[in-house]
């Protein structure tokens, strides 16, 4: 029966990726495999791992060229360490690895199997916590589906994470099932290198709780070389003058709690793009992501001497699809303000508070756009039982369940158990997205003039979506330049 399931998940392989590739019928599938997970040994350790500081080993993959069906083996010099915050005390750790030059130093770009980047830096996601193993990848996965950066990358805008699932063997050792991914930096957000001194592209990543976590300044300074200040740590550059954290200070500086509200969408649009900040706020709501802010998000610019506006991509959502931050199950679907620290941090928590800023409409516009999509109930359930088939059908469920059941979280017998809750869960939660949102739909453009919105003389883009809710920040200059929709006529702001 084993033979007749790998043969039929080989057979089926092209077709999934067919169906991948051109959205039909907007049905999201975790990968395929052939006849079992690709292998990860890390062997050879030059001393003790642990997070504190990275130790040299040999990294080994073993798994099934696509191409041609055959077993393949690669062999990698590398450095590996311990990552992970809170995760760190589990005994089932999370892995960063650094690949190296066969010889000498120097860092070397790999590309690995079932997964579009080459970088030289990867990580082994433990999901210790989550009863599925999955959650953070499904909510990776879904924002990847949907949501792109505001400017062309070598990746088509992909700025969440890719990621693979593969079982690890540390030293001969069974560690596990983990998600092997690419990490946020530089080359998947587009950034520019430093030139002639000076800093262009940054990526900061929030780590801790503090005045910085709520783009608040805290009244400390940054010092010469440190790349880490008030809760933050700079990804890129790799040098750290102190100009280097000016985008996060001017970022802070703004008058996010004094602004106008006249103006204050115009605020957010001078510092952030605001579709990253609206599909990142679905997101959260449509994963019912509690523990998301800007801690352990990221914040980057492709080019500050040429635009100050940051992206915010999301990161660690295991705490999700229906489950609290020690994995056991958390039955509330989402309200408005969601379940996370979002909507108490700027800019979110004004955007929410006020239906006049726009947010919540293009909000209720975005979920009706993909609601049907790659966010129906069809698509994500599709995905969540296609990555359970991947575990049950390798054996991969079994060896970990026997490996890590009961340490720290309690895990069913078969990867569909805990998928069949969070599809339960995931039904309820779009349900009750629907309702909350679509009172906040608009018509599109063409019901504007019947609108009783209009009779305050509001400013809408072309979309139909309401961005202001008067003339006054138009006629003070105070808009981007664009086309906008006012008094049911066009007007273009040079």
């Amino acid at each position: 029966m084993k033979q007749i399931i790998n043969w039929m998940l080989v057979a089926i392989r092209p077709l999934v990726l067919t169906m991948v590739f051109l959205g039909a019928p907007h049905v999201l599938y975790a990968q395929p495999s052939d006849i079992a997970l690709p292998k990860i040994s890390i062997d050879n350790l030059k001393g003790t791992l642990t997070k504190e500081v990275p130790v040299e080993a040999t990294f080994t993959i073993n798994y099934t060229d696509e191409a041609t069906g055959q077993p393949r083996e690669e062999r990698f010099r590398c450095l590996v360490s311990h990552r992970g915050a809170t995760s760190i005390k589990f005994d089932k750790k999370s892995i960063k690895i650094a690949f190296l030059k066969q010889e000498g130093d120097g860092e070397l770009d790999v590309r690995l199997p079932g997964l579009e980047r080459t970088t030289d830096k990867y990580n082994l996601d433990a999901a210790s916590i989550d009863r599925s193993r999955i959650r953070n990848r499904m909510a990776m996965d879904l924002f990847n589906s949907y949501s792109r950066l505001p400017y062309a990358t070598d990746l088509s805008g992909r700025h969440g994470i890719a990621g693979t699932y593969v079982e690890v063997w540390t030293e001969g050792r069974y560690s596990g099932l983990y998600c092997l991914t690419d990490r946020v930096n530089r080359k998947l957000m587009g950034g520019k290198k430093v030139k002639n001194g000076v800093v262009r592209g940054v990526v900061y990543k929030c780590k801790a709780f503090g005045n910085g976590c709520f783009l608040t300044a805290g009244g400390t300074q940054p010092e010469e070389g440190n790349n880490a200040w008030n809760a933050w740590e700079v990804k890129y550059p790799n040098e750290y003058p102190v100009d280097v954290w000016k985008p996060l200070q001017d970022l802070m500086d703004a008058p996010w709690d004094t602004e106008p509200d006249a103006t204050y969408a115009n605020l957010v649009r001078q510092h952030f793009y605001w579709d990253n900040l609206v599909d990142l706020y679905l997101l959260t709501l449509v994963a019912g992501v509690a523990d998301a802010g800007y801690k352990n998000s990221y914040l980057s610019l492709p080019d500050y001497t040429a635009d100050q506006r940051f992206v915010i991509t999301p990161w660690d959502m295991d705490h999700s699809f229906g489950a609290t931050y020690c994995g056991t199950p958390l039955i509330d679907t989402s309200t408005l303000l969601g379940q996370s620290n979002w909507s108490k941090v700027p800019p979110f928590k004004r955007l929410l508070q006020n239906a006049d800023f726009g947010f919540l409409a293009a909000l209720a516009d975005r979920w009706a756009e993909l609601r049907d999509g790659p966010l129906s109930v069809e698509s994500v359930s599709h995905l969540m039982f296609s990555y359970a088939d991947l575990f049950d059908h390798t054996d991969s469920w079994q060896h970990e369940h026997e490996a890590w059941n009961y340490n720290p979280v309690t895990m069913g017998t078969t990867a569909h158990d805990e998928a069949t809750y969070m599809v339960e869960w995931y039904e309820a939660n779009h349900k009750e997205l629907s309702a909350l949102l679509t009172p906040y739909q608009t018509d599109g453009i063409r019901n504007i003039e019947h609108s009783p919105l209009n009779i305050d003389h509001s400013v809408y883009d072309l979309h139909g979506r309401r961005i202001a809710n008067g003339q006054s920040s138009i006629v003070n200059g105070q808009f981007p330049k664009g086309i906008y929709i006012n008094g049911h006529k066009k007007i273009l702001i040079k």
